[in-house]
């Protein structure tokens, strides 16, 4: 037996009731060797042996195939009489010690068949295991989402382990001196149960905290039974309000690249097989196992790699919450310095996520194609939170110029009429006072003078009140331009020259047809875009999120190519842009927060941008999928940054090209 002894692996030989009697039996029986009687299938079945000695008997059961296929692993035996193709034929002939001699060469035989299987197995499986943690550690790279990638972490380390339940905790730095631990996250395959994220002290107090602490494993066979020298206790309060029975524990740290902890992550009641659900007590005694070296060894794998996975995510998630924090401060500082449209930044990006996320959806033949990724979604919201940008860059008596004339200039044409009265009453009195000095009294004349003098001053009255009217920035009547040519062409004598009540310049502004922009002012407020897209294109954007320039750039652009700044044509106007430049319309033709304008309800809108589209300005599809998935009511149910108060006026750059007379109807 000594080459056998070797193997140190205990032996059942199964031997059918023809050999029961068989004093070899008792030579044979050792701590290694369990020779058993079998009578049946059944008791084959139970005690699976190693080697099997078949007699007329067992082969009455089932024929010699049969066995083969019921236990493909075992070495089978037989006598010469049987006439069956057995492993090793035994014959009565042989001398008793030859006989045991053979019986123990087949049971080496089966321990280094057996021991070649196992390693061939373990083998497969830490090449499956490798794969599988290489497969894990793509995946969790991969996930940009924090919750989400937690939640793989635990799915796959209760795959690897296959354990009942999962948790996951995390360190949270309150300050410089005092941290918090969180608990994150769990799973359990046994019961649904409501999670609420929880925070407690981090101490040593809890096999969590411990284990954070320490910065080492715990592998607790069962929870219920730790030492009283440990300072860790186990919380059973779970168990007490669910009827849940938490029996083994591994528990092991979540490190980041520095090494330095940042949580915990615990594996609950490894059980023999994962179908089996743990729902009391009985179950966990029955169903649960220790964790073991094997698969620690493996957990703790997947525990490098999820800590370093959890820190990029976190730390990717931080550097978004930032980027995200500069746009919103940038727009917040854009719509500081025009009130009066606060907000519209964040509807129109809202609108145009909406209407990209339609698009994806959509069915219509032209834009089958079109489907916008979520990286794609997000680069139009920055480009649509930012389209305004660059109104930072036109003159504040542009961007605030709520009049056709400049500030100041009104008053200046009230004194010079003023002056222009004086100097109609100086000449009326002059001449008065020259037929009082001829020693002609003429009352007749002095009436008429009179009124003439009355005559004159209600003329000049008329003109300023039709100066005032021409200032406004509504559409200027025929009347009034006829009335503004004989204001230019009034002049009054005077030692100093002909006094006239406006300027060239002044005539000029006052003749804007609509609105209260000079052709060369409406430009500057339209370089905004331009102005946008330089300050865009100094922001080191990342390869995702390089067309974000380009895209606020061509807001303004119609598809016949009559837009600005570049006059682009359809085929030029990259698809978010068009996106953009209906929900900019929209907007700004809905918005109450324009002191200069009326808001129109969304059915008037809806007609406008419909008009537009059949004109050849605008996206036909993308206005029908405007309408038809009701793009426009995202913005309905949100709050969005408003002015209490027109305390000043001031030009939204989208509300440029509606004032044209081209596009009289959006007002």
């Amino acid at each position: 037996m000594n080459s056998f002894a070797q193997t140190q692996r205990s032996i059942t030989i199964g031997f059918g009731p023809g050999y029961a009697s068989s004093e070899i039996w008792k030579d044979l029986q050792s701590k290694l060797v369990i020779p058993t009687e079998i009578v049946s299938i059944t008791a084959a079945q139970r005690y699976n042996p190693a080697l099997i000695l078949l007699d007329h008997h067992l082969l009455r059961e089932m024929d010699f195939p049969q066995w083969v296929e019921e236990f493909p692993e075992a070495i089978f035996l037989g006598t010469d009489s049987l006439n069956i193709d057995a492993d090793l034929i035994l014959s009565s002939t042989l001398p008793y010690k030859q006989t045991i001699k053979l019986l123990e060469m087949a049971c080496y035989q089966w321990a280094l068949k057996s021991e070649k299987t196992e390693r061939a197995k373990m083998r497969e499986t830490s090449f499956r295991y490798l794969n599988k943690l290489a497969d894990i550690s793509i995946s969790l790279s991969a996930e940009d989402d924090l919750m989400t990638l937690l939640r793989k972490i635990l799915t796959e380390g209760q795959n690897i382990a296959c354990c009942d339940a999962a948790s996951l905790f995390l360190i949270n730095e309150i300050n410089d001196h005092e941290r918090e631990l969180v608990f994150k996250l769990t799973q359990n395959d046994s019961m649904d149960f409501p999670f609420e994220e929880m925070r407690f002290p981090l101490d040593e107090s809890s096999v969590a905290g411990y284990v954070a602490l320490t910065d080492g494993e715990l592998n607790i066979p069962d929870a219920y039974q730790l030492s009283g020298t440990v300072p860790y206790r186990f919380n059973q309060s779970f168990d007490r309000r669910t009827g849940y029975r938490t029996k083994s524990i591994f528990a092991i740290p979540l490190a980041n690249k520095q090494e330095e902890v940042i949580g915990v992550l615990q594996f609950i009641n490894r059980k023999k097989a994962r179908s089996l659900k743990i729902t009391d007590e009985k179950s966990a005694l029955a169903y649960t196992l220790a964790f073991d070296s094997d698969i620690n060894v493996l957990l703790q794998a997947l525990a490098s790699q999820a800590g370093i996975a959890i820190e990029n995510t976190i730390l990717q998630n931080d550097i978004k919450a930032l980027f995200e924090g500069f746009v919103n401060a940038s727009v917040a500082a854009i719509e500081q310095r025009d009130p009066t449209t606060s907000g519209h930044s964040f509807r129109v990006a809202d609108l145009c996520v909406g209407l990209a996320e339609s698009v994806s959806l959509s069915n219509l033949t032209r834009l089958r194609n079109s489907r916008f990724s979520d990286t794609e979604v997000r680069e139009l919201r920055y480009a649509a939170l930012l389209h305004d940008f660059g109104k930072v860059g036109v003159r504040e008596s542009v961007l605030v110029k709520e009049k056709k004339l400049p500030a100041g200039s009104l008053e200046s044409i009230q004194y010079r009429i003023l002056l222009a009265k004086e100097r109609l009453k100086t000449q009326s009195l002059s001449k008065q006072i020259a037929m009082l000095r001829n020693g002609g009294l003429d009352e007749s004349r002095f009436a008429e003078l009179d009124k003439q003098l009355a005559v004159g001053t209600d003329m000049l009255d008329e003109f300023y009140r039709i100066i005032v009217e021409a200032n406004e920035p509504s559409m200027l009547e025929e009347d009034n331009r006829e009335m503004l040519d004989r204001i230019n062409a009034y002049r009054m004598e005077s030692q100093d020259g002909d006094l006239s009540i406006i300027t060239p310049e002044e005539l000029y502004l006052l003749s804007i047809a609509k609105g209260s922009l000079s052709p060369t002012e409406r430009k500057e407020i339209e370089s905004h875009v331009v102005h946008t897209q330089n300050f865009l294109n100094h922001i080191p954007w990342t390869k995702e999120f390089s067309s974000v320039p380009t895209i606020a750039a061509a807001h303004h652009e119609k598809l016949d190519g009559t837009g600005y700044p570049y006059g682009m044509t359809e085929s030029e106007i990259p698809l978010p842009s068009k996106i953009m430049t209906i929900c900019d319309i929209y907007d700004a033709l809905t918005t109450s927060d324009r002191p200069y304008k009326p808001a129109m309800t969304a059915e008037r809108a809806i007609d406008i941008l419909v008009d537009e589209s059949k004109q050849g300005l605008i996206d036909t599809d993308l206005v029908q999928v405007f309408i038809d998935a009701k793009v426009f009511t995202i913005i309905d149910t949100k709050e969005y940054s408003t002015s209490p108060e027109f305390s000043c006026f001031s030009h939204h750059p989208c509300d440029v090209d509606l004032h044209d007379d081209s596009h009289g109807r959006h007002d």
